[in-house]
């Protein structure tokens, strides 16, 4: 097969990805710089502009995949850009939100779902543990697989835990899209620790997974309560003698061809 996977980074955890016949935006958020509410209630989301017009990002979609509906993953003006048919997959807990901003082919996938070569699987994970996990709420990741074809996980905003590494060792990826901007909460987080991976954790996932798994490292700085940026996460990479053929990451609208 000469079909190749290609995954373009937007911005921050917003994807945009070629992959057996279907062009996938996953988490989509197109707000201009400083348009959205802190996290921290220092700086102003996104933190930084697109790089891309937003025409372009949505030239060709034909479906949405959304991990959890937080506003640095989805936000109000994406209804004003989408078309309102677009089949749009969630998790259960998110259904109702799209559905209440017009959407009209909005999908749970409980399990699987099937559409020719390509099935897509949701995975779960912890957006966070203790007090600030339960705050958090629900959080879904996506394995895309396809015969002939890379089989992709994105990890969504979940903690790396032993939970996570059975989620590889059953589908058995060939590249992890790895959310690892180490964002906290400083009230919540000195007891709890960060909500999504920061840089050690990507470095013991590195230790801990079979050595032909690349990772692709996203979610970095855009938002102001992520510590972890993508200068941070190469010095520690560089400091922990990773293999840096295994770590890759992208800037704002780079593709990857996998």
């Amino acid at each position: 097969m000469n079909e190749k996977a290609i995954i373009r980074l937007v911005r921050n955890a917003t994807l945009k990805i070629n992959y057996a016949g279907h062009t996938i935006l996953v988490d989509p958020v197109f707000a201009d710089k400083g348009t959205l509410q802190s996290a921290l209630g220092v700086y102003k989301t996104p933190r930084v502009h697109l790089v891309m017009p937003i025409s372009e990002i949505t030239e060709s979609v034909d479906m949405v995949l959304l991990t959890h509906n937080h506003i640095d993953h989805y936000e109000p003006s994406v209804k004003q850009y989408l078309p309102k048919d677009i089949p749009f997959y969630t998790q259960p807990q998110d259904k109702d939100t799209l559905v209440q901003d017009g959407f009209t082919s909005v999908e749970v996938i409980e399990e699987n779902k099937e559409m020719g070569n390509l099935i897509i699987y949701r995975t779960t994970g912890h957006h966070g543990f203790g007090p600030i996990g339960q705050m958090m709420g629900p959080v879904s990741g996506y394995v895309l697989m396809a015969e002939g074809l890379p089989t992709v996980y994105i990890m969504g905003d979940c903690k790396w835990e032993p939970y996570i590494l059975e989620t590889v060792e059953k589908y058995r990826p060939d590249y992890i899209v790895v959310n690892s901007g180490g964002a906290v909460f400083p009230e919540f987080s000195k007891i709890g620790g960060c909500i999504i991976p920061d840089e050690e954790e990507v470095m013991a996932m590195l230790d801990a997974l079979p050595t032909h798994i690349k990772l692709i490292a996203v979610h970095m700085d855009a938002i102001d309560h992520c510590q972890t940026t993508r200068e941070i996460l190469r010095n520690e990479a560089r400091h922990h003698g990773a293999d840096m053929s295994r770590l890759i990451i992208p800037e704002d609208g780079e593709s990857i061809i996998l």
